[in-house]
């Protein structure tokens, strides 16, 4: 009986953030026997009323063949740095419309074990931010979500002093 696929959707909108949530979906999958990994990008609608050059792919088009040659080439990185050995299923899917929509829909539709995206943290937006694609993608998945941050450069912090008890 052939072991089932683990499926993880990962979000990019080719930022800092997104590489970061694009790594850690590559570092899972790889660790993985038959992972089958869908990378998607979500933009808003293109304006059509802007005059389209002769010649020219409509903008959706460029996009998508913009996100496998991004991929292809995150890919290739991942696995000459990792040694690991070429992914077996991986997709790319380019969306348009609500990021956090599509995110959710694209999860149910591939059955998703995992989400896993970026945040934007440090420009406001964070997974406790109410509006923010995060928190929205981890109520409406139908799966667990990972959601990436940055590493925290925090202070330390002082260990309690010790109480000492007293006893009558």
């Amino acid at each position: 009986m052939a072991k089932p696929k683990y499926v993880i959707v990962v979000g990019i909108d080719y930022s800092a953030a997104s590489e970061r949530a694009l790594e850690e979906a590559f570092t899972l999958g790889a660790t993985k026997h038959g992972v089958q990994l869908h990378v998607v990008n979500v933009r808003s609608a293109p304006n059509d009323t802007s005059p389209a050059e002769p010649n020219s792919l409509p903008p959706w088009r460029y996009w998508a063949s913009e996100l496998h040659e991004y991929v292809a080439r995150k890919v290739a990185a991942f696995q000459a740095t990792a040694g690991a050995p070429p992914f077996e299923h991986l997709h790319t899917h380019q969306r348009m419309n609500d990021p956090a929509q599509e995110l959710a829909q694209l999860a149910l539709n591939v059955g998703a074990d995992l989400v896993v995206l970026g945040t934007h943290e440090w420009h406001s937006e964070s997974p406790s931010r109410p509006g923010s694609v995060a928190n929205i993608v981890t109520r409406l998945a139908p799966c667990p979500v990972l959601v990436v941050r940055r590493k925290a450069m925090l202070s330390p912090v002082a260990a309690p002093e010790p109480h000492a008890s007293t006893h009558s």
